[in-house]
């Protein structure tokens, strides 16, 4: 089968799977790439004429310079929950596969939900914050390192952040960090010498706004608990106690939205907006953010990727 859409993803992606399902209700020709199956399929590469073939489960599907789009839902191996050891075999398969995945890249005709490159860029977040500034927005003071001395700039809580998504494992537990406050004197050598942190001013009296972004289509919802902002990392909270209520930006901040995703060369984004005394407050943006807990009767993010990815655009 020619495929029209390429998805590479993960049997365990909830978000991917309802855009399968709006994909097979348009019967659109797709191939979801599953990094649990790569040593199942047999797959290759032809370099000469532009092609991807992919054998699963006795059928062949065929990536071709026709290809109308590809979804690249998450940075594959970056997404992966470590085991408690790898083999030296489950170490190289993982490092091949990701170069195989990298090479995907020659098909630059077709649309891409993001490119690879752009993706890891975007999720430097200290890139991203610079960008922001520059296009307008304003951005809370940020220090990225591991020396406790500079952090004392910063005066009673902060909030402390991980430079990348952190996914461990302890025994048979899987574990995630999210975002903490803490006291600025909490913050020493002994705690923090041995990897860098994310540490910025902590904004008070805030709600938190999640923007999404597919192609020119623009989504904002105010994220609340009982009517109020939530002080704390708002993933924390139970769901039952989170709202989620669209609202409208003001043009100036929906255009900055818009420019930074072209000047980070991506054609979706999540996007974190703080608001603080009538002050519109960037965070940071995901491109390859969760939005599947957002959709609803009326938010429907997979019909909108779905068309996105019919119409290469």
């Amino acid at each position: 089968m020619i495929v029209d859409v390429l998805i590479v993803s993960s049997i365990y992606d909830f978000s991917t799977d309802l855009v399968v399902q709006e994909l097979e209700n348009r019967g659109v020709n797709y191939f979801r790439l599953n990094k649990e199956n790569f040593g199942t399929y047999r797959s290759t590469i032809d370099i000469e004429n532009r092609l991807l073939e992919v054998v699963a489960n006795g059928e062949s599907y065929k990536v071709t310079s026709a290809t109308k789009s590809i979804y690249y839902r998450q940075p594959v191996f970056l997404r992966n929950t470590p085991s408690n050891s790898l083999t030296i075999d489950e170490q190289l398969s993982r490092s091949q596969w990701m170069g195989f995945l990298r090479s995907l890249v020659i098909f630059e005709k077709a649309a891409w939900l993001n490119r690879p490159e752009a993706t890891y860029l975007a999720e430097t977040k200290a890139y991203q914050l610079v960008v922001a500034e520059d296009i307008g927005f304003k951005i809370p003071a940020t220090l990225i390192g591991n020396d406790a001395n500079k952090f004392q700039q910063f005066k009673g809580q902060v909030i402390i952040k991980s430079l990348d998504t952190i996914l461990l494992r302890e025994s048979k537990d899987c574990l995630f960090t999210y975002s903490t406050i803490k006291e600025t004197s909490e913050l020493n050598d002994q705690n923090i010498a041995s990897a860098p942190l994310t540490v910025q001013e902590y904004v008070t009296q805030k709600t938190d706004i999640r923007v999404t972004v597919i192609g020119d289509k623009l989504v904002a919802v105010i994220i609340t608990s009982e009517g109020h902002g939530i002080e704390e990392d708002w993933r924390t909270v139970d769901r039952d106690l989170v709202e989620y209520t669209e609202i409208e930006l003001p043009k100036d901040i929906e255009n900055h939205c818009f420019e930074l995703l072209r000047k980070l060369k991506l054609n979706f984004g999540a996007i974190d907006l703080l608001l603080s005394n009538g002050e519109f407050i960037f965070v940071e943006i995901n491109p390859t953010g969760e939005w599947g807990w957002l959709v609803n009767s009326e938010r429907r993010f997979d019909v909108d990727i779905a068309s996105w990815l019919i119409e290469g655009k």
